[in-house]
């Protein structure tokens, strides 16, 4: 016996399926640009030189 979401999926016309389709392409590709451009950020700042500054110690701990 066949669930609700099945009947639903196996009604829908090809104009339906392609709409679903281009639909999801577009959501999809927002997030991989997204991803992308948080991984350049992210590797833009592994890749400035170094500072001299111990990147473990934070700011407001006092010099040792």
């Amino acid at each position: 016996m066949k669930s609700d979401w099945e009947s639903q999926w196996e009604s829908l016309t090809i104009d339906e399926l392609f709409a679903l389709h281009e639909l999801m392409q577009d959501v999809l590709s927002k997030k991989l640009k997204a991803k992308k451009a948080e991984l350049e950020r992210r590797l833009q700042i592994l890749d400035q030189p170094s500072n001299g500054v111990d990147p473990t110690k934070s700011a407001i701990d006092p010099p040792s």
